[in-house]
């Protein structure tokens, strides 16, 4: 026979008892404490961020709807130009100048808005600045300017092929980059891409 245990000792040992059955474990009893809402279960957020981080998919899906409205800008620009006014290199020069400075505006008034594109809208992800302080107009400015704004290269033979090589490295970035997921027109402008609240 087993001694009992003396009084206000758990009889189970180290761990707690059991919850009665059908009664809920007590608040952090079983497994780690829950992180922010859409992070892994007990993973830190990383330091100066203020919500769990956007997966890469989710910043390729906003960045290839946002690509979609604007290609069909670039591809309409293009017939006008090109096809209207018959020179090719100046007329596709002229289209992606137009197309990606317009994305480039188009990027920078909205993200200064609230964060957001309608590409980043939709995915329910968002800017912000590291740390948390409030986007403003400098910070936009730099990222917009980086990345989709050197893209308005793009109709420049060789200058266009370093453009779209400085996309793609961007996008490498994201995923290599770590604990910040950030693109290189991240860290310039010191901006992380998070979930937003739903």
């Amino acid at each position: 026979m087993t001694a009992e245990p003396p009084p206000g000792q758990n009889p189970y040992g180290s761990a707690p008892p059991p919850p009665p059955p059908g009664a809920y474990p007590p608040p952090g009893a079983y497994g780690a404490t829950q992180g922010a809402y859409g992070a892994p279960q007990g993973a830190p957020l990383p330091p100066g961020v203020p919500a769990p981080l956007a997966e890469w998919w989710e910043r390729l899906v906003a960045r290839i709807i946002d690509g979609v409205i604007f290609g069909v800008v670039y591809l309409i620009l293009t017939m006008v130009i090109v096809v209207g006014g018959g020179g090719t290199f100046l007329g596709g020069f002229l289209s992606a100048l137009i197309a990606y400075g317009a994305f480039t505006a188009y990027d920078y008034v909205l993200h200064s808005k609230d964060g957001q594109t309608i590409g980043k809208k939709i995915m329910k992800i968002q800017v912000v600045a590291l740390g948390g302080a409030p986007l403003d107009s400098s910070v936009v400015m730099r990222r917009s300017a980086l990345y989709p704004g050197v893209l308005v290269l793009y109709g420049i033979p060789l200058v266009g092929l370093l453009a779209g090589l400085f996309a793609f490295v961007t996008g490498v970035f994201i995923l290599v980059d770590k604990p910040l997921q950030q693109g290189l027109h991240d860290k310039v402008a010191g901006t992380v891409v998070v979930k937003a609240p739903r």
